[in-house]
């Protein structure tokens, strides 16, 4: 994805391979400026998006031309007449491709921690990540690790967040991370962000949930702004009267969805109730 910022001109097709974040992202951009976009995805489209959100972005998008397809098996990438590439995969047994001028690889990234002398200092790793406690310290007394290569979540404000955490430790102030609440934004168009647990979730753990929807096509500023498609779901623990009671997740397809989505995770941090939130002017 790094490579494709640095294009000198817009290319007139696009195939993503991947439909991560990082693949849809792109997608949505480029289609916007006026570039033929297929997504071609192995198993799952924004996997870490919550899933009803998902598809309706999906249609969305199929209904401004982009092609996508999931449930993939690739094969190679060759050469094409006129310059352009070809992703030569199988679906359901059947050979297929999609050309483009450009190719993405956006297939998800992984920790990179070769050639750091880590074994030698005797760090231990976790795969290809490096294997920290809840304090962020390594297997090394006096080591510690933070951002993309110890894993977990992948996210620039979550590093900053554990530097925090790995500074009060190294100065004698002992503070275990916490993952509880960590808001994640993909900037999509129209944007998708996420703080908490989905539907699916909450089924998994038993907890019983409350879930609220509100779209944006009846909000008086989304009218205004001309950006009326999207929703916003909230999950809230169902208490014995059937109330909700304390928030469990809020996930939002919408306008400026990833500034929207830090006043959720303040209430969740605060262990703030759906009726507490109502009552708030």
């Amino acid at each position: 994805s790094d490579g494709l910022l640095e294009l000198e001109r817009l290319p007139q097709s696009l195939v993503v391979v991947g439909g991560s974040a990082v693949g849809v992202e792109f997608a949505c951009l480029f289609q916007a400026l006026g570039t033929r976009v297929s997504i071609l995805g192995r198993q799952t489209f924004l996997r870490d998006a919550e899933q009803q959100l998902a598809k309706r972005l999906r249609t969305m998008l199929a209904r401004r031309g982009v092609e996508i397809y999931i449930g993939l098996e690739f094969e190679s990438i060759t050469q094409a007449e006129e310059g352009r590439l070809r992703v030569n995969y199988r679906q359901r047994d059947q050979a297929r491709y999609a050309e483009g001028e450009v190719v993405l690889l956006a297939t998800g990234r992984q920790p990179y921690t070769e050639g750091l002398g880590l074994e030698a200092l005797g760090v231990r790793l976790k795969g290809r990540a490096i294997a920290v406690d809840e304090h962020l310290q390594t297997s090394v007394p006096g080591i510690y690790a933070i951002g993309d290569c110890i894993g977990g979540y992948m996210l620039a404000h979550v590093a900053s967040y554990e530097g925090e955490v790995a500074v009060d430790n190294i100065l004698g102030q002992p503070r275990a991370v916490d993952y509880r609440v960590v808001p994640n934004c993909i900037f999509t168009i129209p944007e998708i962000a996420d703080v908490g647990l989905t539907e699916e979730q909450a089924k998994e753990a038993g907890i019983p949930v409350k879930v609220s929807r509100f779209p944006f096509n009846v909000n008086g500023r989304a009218l205004a702004m001309g950006e009326a498609e999207g929703q916003i779901r909230m999950l809230c623990e169902q208490e014995a009267d059937g109330r909700s009671g304390r928030v469990l997740g809020v996930h939002i397809m919408g306008p400026r969805a990833s500034d929207l989505i830090a006043e959720a995770a303040l209430a969740m941090q605060l262990g703030a109730t759906a009726e507490q939130i109502a009552r708030t002017i």
